[in-house]
């Protein structure tokens, strides 16, 4: 199981808490899995980010022809 599996059955179970409980506590609880999620977002931008840039680099290598 990846790490985005492991993200994503996360999110859905809080999903399904937030889906099950009262309404007043529901909001709150967007608003943090909303924070949760740009957190998460963030990290992930942030470990794959080098893999990117040297793959994007050695694209533009080919098909500069350099």
């Amino acid at each position: 199981m990846g790490i985005l599996d492991a993200i994503w059955f996360r999110l859905l179970a809080a999903a399904i808490r937030v889906r099950d409980e009262e309404r007043g506590d529901s909001m709150v609880n967007w608003v943090v899995m909303a924070i949760g999620l740009a957190v998460a977002a963030a990290a992930i931008v942030t470990i794959v980010r080098p893999a990117l840039e040297t793959a994007a680099n050695k694209i533009v290598s080919v098909l500069s022809g350099a």
